[in-house]
């Protein structure tokens, strides 16, 4: 039997289900879509979760236009065996606003909106003239048409913050013209959109609307108004995403026998509601089974650059008018292993405000940078998996080059790095401290315990051939820094790290560095002793027990 296709960066259904490529059935949720409700909703998840091929589904299901296609899109899947009433019953208008030129924005975006509703037009064969090159005024002549011939409507926008962002990311005067000027394409677009979902029997019968934040939306129209945004009800957790029985499911079906915790390692723990369970991002797993089939391995870079791409601008939110701000302090503090709290997420927030605590933390749980853990009075977030830290500690390293506070070749980290791996010299260690003592400018930042620790946790997980965890769970304790090998088999050391700190304002004294030293070697001997350790010095892996006392900024003393 030949193996499926991996449907890797493909959001087309119809040429998934006609050309072999290996689904995930979702459809479900187009029956509880159906039965909810709510007609007008708005879906926000991070990028490269499963958004598009979602709303290519709901396209093929409920359009017209693929009646004829029904049986090879459907006939194998829940919803085609369970059919709702609205099946085939629509015509289906789509939007991408993920191609919008940020460059040309009001000229880019009133050409789009005339190809798109043109298409339309000619796609269902309307008698609608096409003599204006107003969009706007098109897309009132067709609402117009639509409800004097009876014809129901179900609207899809996908990716409806997508070029909005970018100019965010570029310039927030254009930004701001773009999504909140009267005059603006972008604005009249969501004015009669709402306009065409009021008064009796309106034609636009359901919409559908997908992004990332909810940020732009309320910038356009004070919020989503014209509906319900139903991204974290329990209902919708699982959406888009994998759930663990779907990955196991498809590493069964690919024959693809490892240790699965590397992939939950790596590309699980996302939580979109406090009382649902944990998903996966499906392009992180999709990126993963390819590359495996692939190489007949795991793969040596673990994160899609596409990942990596996708947030590599959004440092400018832990920095204004030329200084760190306060979401610094916060990207620091979970990068140390530290848990973050909101009483409640804030759900409708202006781009223009993000220096605000919550609106940052907020913006951060949305875009897939932190992620529920629980709720004990207040919810509980941190960073998801290894990839999200990774690119976290992106953050916080172009900070601080952009700052020209903390100046650090990464090519001598990374050799000195690979002589503890292969020797188990500490130099490395030290290079660090050394150059956190040299650098001026980063002390105004460091100021306790947890700060130092970031640090190293960012600048040490730059390598692909150690995991660097933060207070790793052990036995009746926690490890400040678990340096621990991944994929590769010529490292030969790895380490644990026990942070001890001295306030810049105490003193510091022989007696002080020999207490906090005993203190920290009882700790390292009980984590020494935990099966996550022993796991390694079985495979013939040597450990390192590193002590790192610290006055301030300033090691005073490191050992074994």
């Amino acid at each position: 039997m030949k193996l499926k296709k991996i449907p890797y960066g493909l959001s087309d259904y119809k040429r998934i289900k006609s050309e072999n490529y290996y689904f995930v059935d979702k459809t479900k949720y187009i029956e509880i879509l159906e039965n909810s409700n709510e007609r007008y909703v708005m879906f926000l998840r991070p990028r490269r979760f499963g958004k598009s091929l979602f709303l290519a589904i709901l396209e093929g299901y409920y359009d017209t236009y693929y009646k004829k296609d029904f049986e090879v899109m459907f006939g194998d899947t829940y919803i085609g065996q369970n059919l709702t009433l609205k099946a085939s019953s629509y015509l289906v208008m789509r939007f991408d606003f993920s191609g919008i030129d940020i460059n040309d924005v009001e000229n880019d975006f009133k050409y789009y909106l005339n190809i798109i509703l043109t298409s339309f037009i000619e796609k269902y064969n309307l008698d609608i003239q096409i003599n204006s090159n107003n969009p706007i005024s098109l897309f009132k002549d067709i609402f117009k048409y639509l409800d004097q011939h009876q014809l129901e409507l179900y609207l899809l926008i996908d990716e409806y913050d997508n070029f909005a962002n970018k100019l965010l990311l570029q310039n927030k005067d254009n930004y701001y013209k773009v999504v909140a000027d009267k005059t603006a394409m972008f604005k009249q677009f969501f004015t009669t959109l709402k306009t065409a979902t009021s008064g009796n029997d309106s034609p636009l019968k359901r919409m559908f609307i997908t992004g990332v934040t909810p940020m732009t939306m309320f910038d356009v129209t004070s919020g989503f108004n014209i509906g319900a945004n139903i991204s974290i009800k329990k209902e919708f957790n699982s959406m888009v995403g994998l759930t663990q029985d779907e990955v196991d499911t498809m590493l069964e079906y690919y024959d693809i026998d490892i240790d699965k915790n590397i992939l939950k390692e790596w590309y699980n723990n996302y939580i979109f509601n406090e009382d649902s369970t944990a998903i996966y991002n499906s392009d992180m797993i999709l990126y993963f089974i390819s590359n495996y089939l692939s190489e007949g391995k795991i793969p040596r870079e673990m994160i899609d650059i596409n990942v990596r791409s996708d947030y590599s601008k959004l440092r400018h939110i832990i920095y204004t008018n030329g200084k760190l701000n306060g979401n610094f302090d916060i990207l620091r503090d979970l990068i140390a292993g530290e848990s973050i709290s909101l009483d409640n997420l804030v759900q409708d927030f202006s781009a223009l405000n993000l220096e605000e605590e919550n609106n940052f933390k907020s913006l951060m749980f949305y875009m897939g940078l932190i992620t529920i853990i629980n709720r004990e009075f207040e919810l509980n977030f941190k960073i998801p998996n290894e990839t999200v830290k990774r690119i976290d500690m992106d953050f916080l390293q172009d900070s601080l080059k952009l700052e020209d506070i903390f100046k650090i070749r990464i090519s001598h980290v990374e050799d000195k790095f690979k002589l503890f791996a292969l020797n188990g010299t500490l130099e490395v260690f030290e290079f660090l401290a050394s150059q956190i003592d040299k650098n001026s400018g980063i002390r105004d930042y460091i100021y306790k315990e947890q700060h130092i620790k970031a640090m190293y946790l960012a600048y040490l997980s730059m390598t692909s051939y150690f995991i660097v965890k933060s207070e790793k769970e052990f036995k009746k304790g926690f490890a400040d820094i678990f340096i621990k090998p991944f994929n590769n088999p010529y490292v030969k050391y790895f380490a644990l790290i026990e942070f001890k700190y001295i306030k810049r304002d105490e003193k510091v004294t022989k007696q002080k560095i020999d207490i906090l030293t005993k203190e920290a070697k009882v700790q390292l001997e009980v984590y020494s002793k935990d099966k996550l350790v022993t796991q390694y010095l079985n495979q013939g892996v040597k450990l390192k027990k590193i002590i790192m006392v610290f006055h301030g900024w300033e090691l005073v003393k490191i050992e074994e």
